[in-house]
């Protein structure tokens, strides 16, 4: 009997282990739900967009010039943002163009004969529409304030500086210690006991999966079009705090995910 005993009770403890491994929260289970583990995306660490992996270029003296067919304009448009470049310059009117900025610059811009693609530095760029366009010019006219990922990681550290500075915590920036997953603009501060890091980017695929990456408390935010990625490091009260702080002037701001 005593053998029987021993063997249920060995039974009882392996179970109230397994129930006790499946409460624990999960890598992503944090903040706001459970997260499982995300697939890396397609657009995650590319300089150009997969569409134009494939293309032929022609060498136009400091850029490139490439004609795609018209039914690839609105992914390419898609994969551009999703890569962290905005509009700069547009002409929306009886024909369209646009360039994009970021790592390099993107003139898109539509022809009789399909969608024209140039690219290279900014500058380059902008002379190369000025000397052959045809329809509208760079200029104050065609000038696009578009949100870029550093406005929209300018906007997010705001929101949660007036959060957590409500609550009379002082918020200095900071340098974050572990590895940082590939981003469109990335910041980080400390606010008391509490280390956050902010990762901007354009996709929910995009957050997800690097949200995936992190054990930490994590809080998604909407700024500008854009995902950030909020995440919270320190003592398990201070990060609760600071992480209902963020999430309350979040929801007064229409700047939850949610």
């Amino acid at each position: 009997m005593k053998g029987t005993h021993r063997i249920l009770a060995i039974i009882v403890i392996a179970l109230i282990a397994v129930g006790v491994v499946n409460y624990l929260p999960r890598n992503g289970e944090n903040g706001g739900g459970s997260v499982k583990p995300a697939e890396k995306p397609v657009l995650w660490n590319l300089t150009d967009p997969p569409v134009l992996q494939t293309v032929s270029w022609e060498r136009n003296g400091n850029i490139e010039v490439t004609t795609l067919s018209r039914d690839v304009e609105e992914k390419l448009d898609y994969q551009l943002r999703a890569l962290g470049y905005y509009p700069v310059y547009a002409n929306w009117s009886n024909c369209r163009w646009t360039i994009w900025n970021g790592r390099k610059a993107y003139y898109v811009g539509e022809t009789e004969e399909g969608v024209l693609v140039a690219r290279g530095d900014l500058k380059a760029v902008v002379e190369w529409v000025n000397e052959t366009s045809k329809c509208g010019k760079p200029g104050w006219k065609t000038t696009v304030i578009g949100p870029s990922p550093q406005k929209a990681l300018s906007y997010t550290v705001s929101l949660i500086g007036d959060a957590l500075e409500k609550d009379g915590v002082i918020v200095v920036p900071s340098e974050w210690d572990e590895k940082i997953p590939w981003n469109l603009a990335n910041y980080s501060v400390e606010a008391g006991k509490v280390k956050i890091l902010i990762l901007i980017y354009a996709t929910d695929e995009q957050l997800e999966y690097a949200r995936s990456l992190f054990e930490g408390k994590t809080l998604c935010l909407s700024t500008l079009g854009y995902r950030a990625l909020v995440v919270l490091e320190g003592p398990t009260w201070d990060v609760s705090k600071a992480y209902d702080s963020i999430e309350s002037v979040a929801n007064t701001r229409g700047a939850s995910c949610r």
